[in-house]
């Protein structure tokens, strides 16, 4: 049995995904994680709400993006489970992949300002942080 990784960041890596993971799903039937990583709040605004709040906006923000595509697994009757964290999208990523003992993570590929300026995509990060060793494959989806 296999598991695997969709990191979800907004509405347009859905449909690039959908399709790479529903094949999947039906050649290699496992455990499917979808991934939302929510970017941490700056101190100077948490510091005037209350952590529980801070919390259920992540919460929210993140269901919000893993919804549709949640929607679209369930409908094709693909089982699988969400999370949401908070942190670095790429850092979080690995740590999730690691802790869940995930064979392949899917990213979707979008050519974006910071692949221009040279510091490469989420898969690009995704594949330094695991090394050579790492026994994760990364796909990056179009």
């Amino acid at each position: 049995m296999t598991n695997l990784l969709v990191a979800i960041n907004d509405s347009n890596d859905i449909e690039c995904a959908l399709k790479h993971v529903i094949e999947r799903h039906r050649t290699q039937p496992g455990t499917l994680f979808l991934l939302n990583v929510q970017t941490p709040i700056s101190k100077f605004i948490t510091r005037f709400v209350s952590r529980k709040q801070v919390e259920e906006f992540h919460q929210e923000n993140g269901m919000q993006i893993l919804q549709p595509m949640i929607d679209r697994l369930d409908a094709a009757g693909v089982p699988h489970q969400e999370r949401i964290v908070v942190g670095h999208k790429a850092e979080s990523i690995v740590q999730f992949a690691r802790e869940h003992h995930c064979d392949q993570i899917v990213v979707p590929k979008h050519k974006n300002v910071f692949e221009n300026l040279g510091l490469g995509s989420v898969g690009s990060q995704l594949r330094q942080l695991i090394g050579a060793e790492g026994n994760c494959d990364i796909s990056e989806v179009y």
